[in-house]
């Protein structure tokens, strides 16, 4: 996209955010947190509605149609191809060209799936359209580095995966957050709505412009680097020096003594393949200066996301896991408070009391109070439920005693914004679909003590 142009459009984009004007489509009311981009996206010819007039902000996307605004967002024309790139992308159809010439090596923005397949009519997740949004748009990606990962803080994102350098490249660019995004869960396999995709783009847009307008009126990449529009151009040189991510690949049981190399995480990836496998895992920190540490293992899926995840109870310096695990692909992440800290890790096979993770959650009708007791050596206590209707429920735990609860979505039930269920916050559940609840111990609170709890609904 040229210069002018891209200016030219971030003028008309800015337009509708300055003044109030009657709504374009009538799905898309004020009260609608992407009202504004997706009019200002409409208004500059970058998206457009259906023939019924209605713009559908919540309907999911797929990857062929998120590849077309990206093209139409950044002025690129699609070259014309002879003959399909991937076996599943239907010869002559509205996106094929699209698809490869995203695909084709001069470009490299997407890539297909081992099976030689693209899934053009798949639902896109939220991880796999920052990607392209950042290789359509030509914007870096770097990996991160140990300040990078203070901006991730959800617990469903592991650092080492493909997709967190994406996330974090987007928090210091300004692409996220988006409005309605809340909480500690991002969601990263959640399929993307048309409304979130229009925020996506809108910020890729002024990014772009401001990078672009800077680079062309700088006489060095010195000057370049120190203007404020170029924080991202600086930053991402920055965050590519220094240690990698350290990732090793164990057979359990396992037990290594390491060093944290700055605040950096360290990760072990190893397979369990028993029905169910007793999981017990201690981290230490040693040396002079002490340090908190996390521990969270993740049961990872053939795409690295992760749908089942446990986090670890801390204690000063310490961290420990107990779970009843499943057969799957592991990765157990830890990470300290304090840079270049020595540790130990132990993981073993160790006893549980029967209700230690997913596999073993105990079946719990909703509006019914369960109490219940973490005994000595308990960590957690896990707890499954189903909705009778689609209805608004606040799931809470009471407990003399600091607690950690958290509530885990079925993969399979879309996520409208990123605020998913959350303990203590009322939400609206799904009729029918399981929910995981997991009751554990917080911080300090030493596992030697007996904990009686009450899970209850309102």
């Amino acid at each position: 996209m040229s210069i002018r142009r891209l200016l030219a459009l971030v003028a008309v984009l800015l337009l509708p955010l300055a003044v109030s004007a009657a709504g374009l489509f009538p799905d898309v009311g004020d009260s609608h947190p992407f009202k504004a981009e997706i009019e200002s996206l409409a208004r500059a010819g970058v998206v457009k509605g259906n023939p019924d007039g209605k713009f559908y902000p919540d309907r999911i996307l797929n990857r062929a149609e998120l590849l077309k605004m990206l093209y139409t967002a950044t002025g690129r024309t699609p070259n014309a191809i002879s003959s399909s790139c991937f076996s599943d992308v239907e010869h002559g159809s509205w996106y094929e060209a699209y698809v490869c010439d995203a695909a084709s090596k001069q470009n490299g923005f997407v890539q297909g799936y081992s099976d030689g397949k693209f899934r053009p009519a798949s639902p896109v997740s939220r991880t796999e359209a920052l990607k392209m949004v950042f290789t359509v748009f030509g914007l870096s990606a770097p990996d991160i580095s140990s300040n990078d990962q203070d901006i991730i803080r959800f617990i469903d994102i592991s650092v080492t995966a493909w997709y967190s350098k994406y996330v974090s490249a987007a928090y210091r660019v300004g692409i996220l957050p988006i409005i309605s995004q809340g909480g500690s869960h991002f969601y990263p396999e959640q399929a993307m709505t048309r409304g979130e995709a229009a925020a996506y783009i809108f910020k890729a847009l002024n990014i772009k412009a401001e990078t672009t307008s800077s680079a062309s009126s700088s006489s060095s990449a010195q000057s370049m680097s120190s203007s404020s529009s170029s924080a991202f151009s600086s930053s991402s040189s920055s965050s590519s020096s220094g240690p990698a991510e350290t990732l090793k690949k164990v057979s359990f049981p396992f037990k290594d003594t390491d060093r944290f190399s700055a605040k950096k995480s360290t990760s072990y990836e190893f397979e369990l393949k028993a029905a169910k496998t007793q999981v017990s895992i201690t981290v230490q920190v040693t040396g002079y200066y002490p340090s908190d540490v996390t521990c969270r293992l993740y049961l990872l899926d053939a795409d690295g996301f992760s749908d089942e995840y446990y986090l670890g109870v801390q204690n000063e310096n310490s961290c420990s896991l107990v779970v009843n695990a499943r057969p799957g692909k592991y990765q157990l992440q830890l990470q300290p408070t304090v840079a270049d800290v020595p540790f130990t890790v132990q993981a073993a096979s160790g006893a549980t009391d029967g209700n230690d993770g997913f596999i073993d959650a105990l079946s719990v009708k909703v509006m019914t109070p369960r109490t219940a007791t973490l005994e000595t050596g308990d960590l957690y206590d896990w707890y499954s439920f189903r909705a009778i209707t689609n209805q608004t429920i606040t799931v809470d735990v009471t407990a003399a005693d600091k607690l950690t609860c958290i509530i885990y979505s079925p993969s399979d039930v879309d996520q409208f914004g990123f605020s998913g269920p959350e303990c203590g916050k009322p939400y609206s559940f799904v009729a029918g679909e399981t929910y995981i609840v997991g009751v554990g111990r917080g911080y300090g609170v030493t596992p030697i003590k007996k904990i009686t709890y009450t899970l209850k609904w309102q």
